[in-house]
C-alpha cells in the first residue's frame, strides 16, 4: 500500500469510526428519549385517576366529619333528655 493511501485511509476510517459512534449514541438517546416519553405518558394517564380518587377520598371525609357532628348533637340531646325525664320523676316523685 503506498504512503498516499495510508494517509488517506487512515482518517476516513477514524472518521467512519467516529460517525459509527455518533450514530450509534443519537440512537441510544433516541431510546431513551422515547422510553422517558412513554413513562411520562403512563404518569399523565394515572394522574387523572389519582385525582379521581382523592376527590372521592375528599368527599367520605366529608361525609364522616358531618356524621360525626349529628352524632355529638344527638348524644348532647340523649343526655339532656335523660336529664330532664330524671327531673320529672324526682319532681314528680314518681318511679321512673
Amino acid at each position: 500500500m503506498s504512503l498516499q493511501m495510508k494517509s488517506f485511509l487512515i482518517p476516513a476510517a477514524s472518521a467512519i469510526f467516529g460517525a459509527g459512534v455518533s450514530v450509534a449514541a443519537l440512537d441510544a438517546l433516541a431510546q431513551d428519549t422515547k422510553d422517558l416519553a412513554e413513562k411520562v405518558e403512563r404518569l399523565e394517564e394515572a394522574k387523572p385517576q389519582t385525582e379521581v380518587i382523592d376527590l372521592k377520598i375528599e368527599g367520605v371525609e366529608k361525609r364522616l366529619d358531618k356524621m360525626e357532628d349529628l352524632m355529638g348533637k344527638m348524644v348532647e340531646i340523649q343526655q339532656q333528655q335523660a336529664i330532664n325525664q330524671a327531673k320529672i320523676c324526682q319532681a314528680t316523685g314518681a318511679d321512673c
